[in-house]
């Protein structure tokens, strides 16, 4: 992880104090809402879709493999346990942590814009943001998240601001003869 420890270090001093500021507000405003783990990584999703769908259109794939990269690294880091689902997850509320999230990283893409910080660095700077937040799940958990991510980018209808919902409850259904397994989600990684 230290070759992305520096690569991210590198950019933060090339943003300056106020973008710096501004990322850090964003984090902390979202902490705290105090969202379940189902809700906060539901929020996660919906962001890195709307980013994807908004900033990185034309190279979504690119940039979300690399937000998968990331976020590996970090957790093979940080080895968290697997998210324990508790309660429902609450719609008002995802959509409250996904727009804090999405406007704080338009907000710090514009302002890092506009202070004439290099694209290289505003992309490692927004990609720090999201996968900071990713990287806290285990694997399986964030190969989900970004399988969801893609299959609501590939929808006619997505339009920014659309939940995506990771179906982590769905996973630990009982298979059957009759089970449909082109509707299932992928149960591991390899």
């Amino acid at each position: 992880m230290s070759s992305l420890a520096e690569t991210i270090s590198s950019a933060l001093r090339s943003i300056g104090p106020a973008s710096e500021d501004r990322m850090r507000d964003t984090l902390a405003d979202f902490d705290n809402l105090n969202l379940s783990g189902e809700e906060r990584l539901a929020a996660v999703a919906t962001t890195i879709a709307a980013t994807a769908f908004t900033h990185h259109r034309r190279h979504k794939m690119v940039y979300l493999d690399a937000v998968r990269t990331w976020s590996l690294e970090i957790s093979a880091e940080l080895s968290p346990t697997p998210l324990r689902l508790r309660l429902k997850a609450d719609a008002e509320r995802i959509a409250e942590g996904a727009d804090i999230l999405v406007s704080g990283i338009d907000a710090l893409i514009e302002l890092m814009a506009s202070g004439g910080v290099k694209t290289q660095d505003r992309l490692v700077t927004e990609l720090a943001v999201v996968t900071r937040l990713l990287g806290q799940y285990d694997a399986r958990t964030i190969h989900m998240t970004l399988s969801a991510v893609d299959r609501a980018l590939s929808l006619d209808r997505f339009e920014p601001g659309t939940i995506v919902l990771v179906p982590l409850r769905e996973v630990d259904r009982v298979l059957s003869r009759e089970s449909n397994l082109e509707l299932l989600e992928p149960r591991g990684y390899a």
